[in-house]
């Protein structure tokens, strides 16, 4: 019985990746006397800590990247909603300028035609 007891806190000191409380009590030691959940502590406990922390640890770094994600997403939207009222406030500014244009010039050639007329009154 002894040894069951100074096997227990072997087991722990293997499993680095184990940092709950329970395992360095005294009440995980007296629990730990019984064969089957010694047994059991020593195989599975290595291997899913091991498994668990590892994607725990990774998981921030997964969330930080899909939140640097979402917001270069978003800074890009409203990029582009930012250049598109941009070409279509461009493109009004472009329209109105033809639209005065366009009398001007319509204007100009009456005035060319009127000036046409009194030259051949004169001749």
């Amino acid at each position: 019985m002894p040894s069951d007891i100074e096997n227990i806190p072997d087991t722990s000191l293997f499993n680095p990746m184990t940092i709950a409380p329970q395992h360095s009590s005294p009440a995980s030691t007296t629990l730990g006397n019984q064969t089957s959940s010694s047994s059991d502590h020593t195989s599975p406990k290595p291997k899913l800590p091991s498994t668990k922390n590892t994607p725990l640890a990774a998981e921030p770094t997964r969330v930080e990247k899909r939140k640097a994600n979402t917001l270069a997403a978003r800074r890009y939207r409203q990029k582009r909603v930012d250049q598109m009222s941009g070409l279509e406030s461009e493109l009004k500014d472009v329209k109105t300028e033809r639209d005065d244009l366009k009398v001007r010039c319509a204007r100009l050639e009456g005035e060319v035609e009127t000036l046409r007329a009194l030259l051949k009154a004169q001749k």
